[in-house]
């Protein structure tokens, strides 16, 4: 009886986790509240009652304390022992007092502690390996789902006004699939050396990922794609003898600068060649009058969340400038610059360059493809964060994961001495694939 109650409470957690992690992905509730409302058909987003959303966020707030407190000692050891992340959340707290709108700033904060609760969460329940089995599973069920939306609700699944055709699956915009097919299609290739039982199966997801990416016109989801697979057979030469690591890098590096030096001198051609213009569709006029409100706030910004609400705040000059109501920055390290200032960008900048660091080591000192992940997943960062989404921010999957990098990293895949051993054997986690 006990083991089948055992068994029964292992599947209820990994159901929370996986229906947590797609309502983190996705922006499923606001596109079914909003009625399949596409950008440029005039209807306003911020008119829509997200109520539930907050609540269901709440559910995974309340869920990842819950699963913390009953491994609290391995929990404690870990989270303590991560001083950037601490860092972050004080300065998210402290800019409560010069943030520009305190009241939406206190919610922000609030909501960001729970999302970095359930990603600390995530970061000790799950080993390295586990959480590439758990996130594959998690992009397959969204990639079933929004084949679902695509074909059987096409209101919802196919955007129309400006974007008119474009697919955009369970989420509110063709931009944010992208990034989700962008990040599903490394996962399943991952998943298909990590379980080659299941190839078959998993080869038929790739492939609708290539689909399903061509039918999201997202351009620079295609481009990141491309640019994961190359980086996973990149970070694979970490692991060759010196010898044969360094000049093999160097190599491939090199092949890698010459492209984008090509990319540099045809890039009016290229851009007309797919329809888009060097402005990166407007962005980089956002980015031109984000820097000028970047300078009166230069090393403390505005606050969590303060900074952009249209005409009514500090954005009204940015959305004047570019004469439509711009919701972010379209560039994630100026958006952490206009919320947090310069000492909130370093602090992050520094944390992260300590995690590539220590993802590279892992990378050397493990065999298998799941001890690749943190540096696929920081490159991800980096490529998904130039023209959309936040670092950090409240119920957000880019801070979430990061956040469970940043504690699986540390996780010894070796017996410590510092650490009780009875704790070790239950955490470390396996890497051969």
């Amino acid at each position: 009886m006990g083991t089948k109650v055992g068994k029964n409470f292992i599947f209820f957690e990994l159901v929370f986790t996986v229906v947590s992690l797609i309502h983190y992905i996705a922006d499923w509730l606001p596109l079914i509240v909003s009625g399949g409302a596409s950008e440029g058909d005039g209807f306003d987003f911020a008119s829509v009652n997200l109520t539930v959303n907050v609540l269901l966020y709440l559910l995974t707030y309340i869920g990842a304390i819950f699963f913390l407190l009953l491994r609290w000692e391995k929990a404690v050891y870990y989270i303590t022992n991560n001083k950037i992340i601490w860092l972050i959340l004080a300065i998210a707290v402290a800019s409560l007092t010069w943030s520009y709108n305190r009241e939406i700033a206190i919610k922000s904060c609030i909501q960001l502690i729970g999302t970095t609760t359930f990603g600390l969460y995530f970061g000790t329940r799950y080993s390295l390996r586990d959480q590439v089995k758990v996130l594959g599973l998690v992009y397959i069920l969204i990639l079933v789902l929004s084949t679902i939306f695509i074909v059987a609700l096409p209101k919802y699944g196919i955007m129309g006004a400006i974007h008119a055709g474009a697919i955009r699956g369970i989420f509110t915009h063709k931009n944010f699939f992208g990034q989700a097919l962008a990040l599903s299609g490394i996962l399943i290739f991952m998943l298909t050396i990590i379980s080659p039982k299941r190839k078959f199966i998993l080869y038929m997801g790739l492939g609708l990922v290539i689909v399903l990416l061509l039918l999201a016109r997202s351009t620079t989801s295609m481009v990141n794609t491309l640019v994961l697979f190359f980086a996973l057979f990149l970070y694979r030469t970490f692991r060759l003898r010196y010898m044969f690591m360094v000049p093999t890098f160097i190599l491939l590096i090199t092949l890698g600068l010459i492209s984008y030096f090509i990319y540099i001198e045809n890039s009016q051609m290229l851009f007309s060649a797919i329809g888009k213009d060097a402005t990166l569709t407007g962005r980089t006029d956002i980015w031109a009058f984000a820097w000028d409100m970047i300078q009166k706030r230069f090393w403390l910004g505005y606050g969590l969340g303060s900074f952009w609400n249209g005409l009514d705040g500090p954005s009204a000059y940015v959305v004047r400038a570019v004469r439509w109501p711009v919701p972010y920055a379209h560039n994630a390290w100026l958006e952490l610059w206009l919320e947090f200032g310069l000492i909130g960008l370093l602090t992050y900048v520094i944390g992260f360059v300590i995690n590539i660091s220590r993802s590279i080591w892992l990378a050397r000192v493990t065999s298998g493809t799941d001890g690749l992940w943190p540096l696929i997943y920081l490159t991800y960062i980096v490529m998904s964060t130039i023209t959309e989404g936040r670092l950090v921010g409240e119920n957000n999957i880019l801070w979430v994961l990061y956040t469970a990098l940043s504690i699986s990293i540390f996780i010894p895949p070796e017996k410590s001495q510092k650490y009780p051993s009875r704790l070790i054997a239950e955490v470390k986690p396996s890497y051969k694939s």
